[in-house]
């Protein structure tokens, strides 16, 4: 078997890689990860900027938006909520607001004013929604922070009492 010898930025640690697939998927720059067997961090990971002057992380970030766009039926704002009128990531007007955040990382540190400005930022009757995806392990793994009101009138539509 043809395969190289990668060593990981964090731990130093040293792998063998297919070197065919190692060397499409980089060509590609198709966002896959080869996760390090110690501490999970992603091999593949080069820093380089690609000609098409999109990132991996650029592009892992709009694959998340259109996944979570596609799941909850809405549309991705444009400039990832950047642009005045459009804050957030994803939206369903009247229902959903969505903030998706991605890391390669084994932890994410979620602020107190990142979720109060997503639910100032949800019009009346929209569910404000945090997206947090952790690509850095595998399989990669998804958690929705979302406000106590928004998951009491969840459990009231689906005929559950919260006795939280």
């Amino acid at each position: 078997m043809n395969t190289i010898r990668l060593k990981c930025r964090v731990c130093e640690a040293t792998q063998d890689v297919n070197k065919t697939v190692y060397d499409a998927r980089r060509r590609a720059n198709a966002g896959l990860v080869f996760p390090c067997q110690s501490c999970g961090d992603d091999l593949y990971k080069t820093g380089e900027r690609p000609k098409s002057g999109i990132t991996d992380s650029q592009k892992r970030s709009r694959a998340q938006e259109k996944r979570v766009a596609a799941r909850e039926g809405g549309k991705r704002q444009p400039g990832s909520g950047a642009r005045d009128g459009y804050e957030g990531d994803v939206r369903l007007t009247g229902k959903y607001r969505g903030e998706c955040k991605l890391t390669r990382a084994k932890s994410y540190s979620l602020k107190l004013e990142d979720l109060i400005k997503l639910e100032s930022q949800a019009a009346s009757g929209e569910f404000p929604v945090f997206d947090i995806e952790f690509c850095g392990v595998t399989p990669a793994r998804r958690y929705l922070v979302l406000p106590e009101w928004v998951y009491e009138t969840l459990m009231e539509e689906s005929g559950r009492r919260s006795s939280v």
